[in-house]
């Protein structure tokens, strides 16, 4: 029985592997950072832009610089962290 379990278990793991896009991963992480970006109130100007640029990459077949750009969006979530972490201590010191 736990011989059963361990194979099906594997059986799932590769057939998910094997349907995994690293494109479309990239630019799912993009969304979620330009969606988490704009409720925090801090959504950059081009991340939209960039992102639509990525799918088109990706549509084209030009994977590598899809998923370039889709990460640089997704990492620009930390900064904008610390943009609104600052921005709620922000106002005139006198």
């Amino acid at each position: 029985m736990k011989f059963k379990l361990v194979l099906a278990t594997l059986a799932l793991s590769l057939s998910t592997a094997v349907m995994a896009d690293p494109t479309q991963d990239a630019i799912e992480a993009a969304r979620a950072a330009q969606k988490e970006a704009k409720k925090l109130g801090f959504e950059w100007r081009d991340m939209g832009k960039m992102i639509k640029k990525a799918e088109k990459l990706a549509k084209e077949g030009k994977d590598k610089k899809a998923i370039k750009i889709a990460n640089k969006i997704a990492g620009q979530i930390v900064p904008i962290r610390k943009q609104a972490a600052l921005a709620k201590s922000a106002g005139p010191r006198f």
